[in-house]
């Protein structure tokens, strides 16, 4: 059975250089998900630099909506799988939306079933990374260290992630905390 191990941290904070560093050291055969679509110039930008920093022997899948499959396809043929990032994929489920959400004025039952839209996939990936062999390193953004968002859409945004993050932890064998580049085990053996 797989681990999980969750590498969370602010913008910029090293979390997906110290997620493929623990990665990279659990074995040969790491698969790489990729939640990001390049929209436009400025993720492709990202997008590439992020495929410059791993190393080319692993093996990318691009799942911006649904990393569980990826997981339980790939999870006993590797051994380990890194998914960055979590807080991505919930975006594009969040925007994955029928042109009826108006995110100016978004309704309480609208906001409550996109949320639990993005909390399935969630429940989905722990089931298939406890479901495989492979350990599952996965990245997401702390989003709740800031002031509280203006718009409707960034304060859905926050506190679903957050939501997101809590469930995800409490699934996580280990849990890493990475800020200025530096990691700091939160949860799991040797925790601070």
């Amino acid at each position: 059975m797989g681990r999980i191990i969750l590498v969370t941290g602010g913008a910029r904070s090293g979390k997906s250089s110290f997620a493929e560093q623990l990665t990279g050291g659990m074995g040969a055969e790491i698969a790489y998900i990729a939640t990001a679509m390049a929209l436009d110039a400025e993720m492709e930008d990202r997008i590439a630099k992020h495929r410059r920093q791993r190393p080319d022997c692993w093996q990318t899948f691009e799942a911006p909506t649904h990393p569980a499959g990826v997981i339980g396809e790939r999870g006993n043929h590797v051994d380990a799988i890194l998914l960055d990032c979590l807080t991505v994929m919930a975006t594009n489920r969040m925007l994955d939306q029928p042109p009826s959400v108006d995110w100016e004025h978004p309704t309480v039952a609208q906001m409550n079933a996109i949320e639990a839209n993005v909390l399935a996939e969630v429940e989905a990936i722990i089931a298939a990374a406890t479901g495989v062999r492979a350990d599952l390193v996965a990245v997401t953004n702390e989003v709740g260290f800031g002031i509280v968002p203006l718009s409707p859409l960034s304060r859905f945004f926050r506190d679903c992630v957050g939501r997101v993050n809590q469930r995800m932890a409490r699934a996580a064998a280990e849990v890493y905390l990475v800020v200025s580049g530096i990691p700091v085990r939160i949860k799991g053996e040797g925790a601070a």
